[in-house]
């Protein structure tokens, strides 16, 4: 075996530096918005906010020290702990997605952070190098996916499907409402600096002054909605001006990020499911968010996500293309099969609960709204208005279909989520029918995907004919598993 060595040196600097930062808060609570507080537990952390502090200095230090890896032709073998020692052993076969992270801090310093997602459970389900040389990140992603070159998106056997162009960036500004984000930043300074000084008097004597007349004041509006988009769009082409979206053989890579470059790839054979999701904005933009629901991690910034999403702006499209085109071994279809009428009336004639227990509530206590004593009449129509629109529209959205060895689902209200998977992927399956659904012939099917979280998709008030035989394809399946 060889030799273990430590961490990079840089990881000590990043750590400090993490530690400041969130020591900032601590020391501004203590010592600006309490600094007149006598209370025994403030005036005791004043006192021992810097010990405190220095004994996490040196607890970065002593785990740099102690902390080794060792990386061998199939494996990487780490040692940590400081008074207690432990452990761990993670094959390069169990690495089923990487994840890479640039910072800007990292960029300052020419390094990157790489996590190794395995998809075991708990701490151990992740090998994470928070500061690790450009080369020796590739390296490590060249032992994952046994290529010669892991560093550059573009060589040679990898294909470039998808890079936003600027209508594509325009979309996602629109659709993400990006535009809010300096509404967003100024409420935010102005509630923080709201407790340290008095801004509402001080802000409309302001206002009184430089803001008297209709022409200034629709200058400023109009200003200020220039300038918000401006943002926005400034926000957008940040986060995504730099997406690309590229795929091999084995495995889908994703690079994003303008300033902040992350990176992540993720293996063909752990994607369990494909889902084409459409919010109401989206879907009046006409674009579409493809997801990947993946058995294992992929850390997406500081969170993990099981779902894995592709560019969340895809014209609707090209998404369903798109998902062919990384994804050979699934076949997506646009047309899939609506319900029967007879669902529709099987869920309109269904008592809604909902409805029954708000109205007697509401014919209880009889509110009143502005002086109004009958609004809870109203209230009860509106609700049951609402009740309807819901039934009808997730009745219009829905939609199934099985295409050989594939099933799609498409449920929603006012946005939409197509599910796909193949039969191999789908853990358990369900068929089950209530005694309304049974008056009206109709069953509901619901079926399980791993995954992190577990993906459940179903449909309900499908034809009872189509369940039975759901049934029966999904019971061919023991034919596609293979065990090992």
């Amino acid at each position: 075996m060889k030799q273990a060595r430590r961490y990079h040196p840089l990881h000590m600097l990043f750590g400090v530096f993490q530690l400041l930062r969130n020591a900032a808060f601590i020391a501004l609570f203590l010592f600006v918005m309490k600094a007149d507080s006598h209370f025994f537990l403030i005036v005791w952390g004043r006192n021992l906010f810097l010990p405190f502090l220095a004994l996490a200095g040196i607890s970065i230090f002593l785990k740099w020290l102690s902390n080794k890896y060792t990386v061998d032709d199939t494996e990487i073998h780490l040692s940590k702990g400081v008074f207690v020692r432990s452990k761990q052993t993670v094959p390069f076969s169990k690495v089923q997605n990487t994840h890479r992270h640039t910072s800007i801090l990292h960029r300052l310093f020419g390094v990157t952070s790489l996590t190794l997602e395995t998809g075991m459970e708990g701490i151990d389900s992740a090998v994470e190098f928070k500061v690790i040389s450009l080369k020796g990140a590739a390296w490590l992603e060249e032992k994952v996916s046994a290529e010669t070159e892991a560093e550059m998106p573009d060589m040679s056997g990898r294909t470039l499907h998808f890079t936003p162009e600027k209508k594509d960036l325009i979309k996602a500004a629109y659709t993400s409402l990006s535009f809010l984000v300096l509404l967003s930043l100024i409420a935010s300074i102005y509630t923080k600096a709201s407790e340290f000084m008095d801004l509402e008097q001080r802000g409309l004597d302001f206002l009184k002054v430089h803001f008297s007349s209709w022409q200034v004041q629709a200058s400023a509006l109009i200003f200020f909605l220039l300038l918000s988009v401006l943002a926005g769009f400034l926000r957008t082409y940040i986060q995504y001006g730099k997406y690309e979206i590229l795929s091999d053989e084995k495995r889908i890579y994703i690079r994003k990020g303008f300033l902040e470059e992350t990176s992540f790839s993720i293996s063909k054979d752990r994607v369990q499911a494909i889902e084409i999701k459409q919010n109401a904005m989206k879907r009046m933009a006409g674009v579409a968010e493809v997801k990947l629901a993946a058995a294992g991690d992929v850390m997406e910034g500081e969170e993990k996500e099981g779902v894995n999403s592709l560019f969340p702006f895809l014209p609707v499209d090209r998404a369903y293309k798109l998902a062919e085109e990384i994804l050979p071994a699934y076949e997506v279809s646009q047309s899939m099969v609506p319900l029967p009428k007879n669902a529709l009336w099987a869920s309109l004639l269904s008592p809604s609960w909902l409805w029954i227990i708000s109205t007697a509530a509401l014919s209880y206590f009889k509110p009143e709204f502005l002086g109004f004593g009958e609004t809870w009449i109203a209230a009860s129509v509106i609700l049951f208005i609402l009740v309807v629109f819901a039934r009808a529209a997730g009745y219009a959205n829905a939609r199934y279909l099985i295409n050989g060895s594939f099933i799609q689902f498409k449920t929603g209200i006012i946005g939409t989520r197509v599910f796909i998977s193949k039969r191999s992927k789908i853990i358990e399956a369900e068929v089950t029918a209530t005694r309304w659904q049974k008056m009206f012939g109709l069953a509901s099917i619901k079926t399980v995907n791993r995954g992190k979280p577990v993906q459940h998709a179903g449909m309900e008030n499908v034809p009872a004919e189509w369940a039975s035989s759901f049934h029966t394809w999904y019971k061919s399946r023991i034919a596609e598993v293979k065990i090992k």
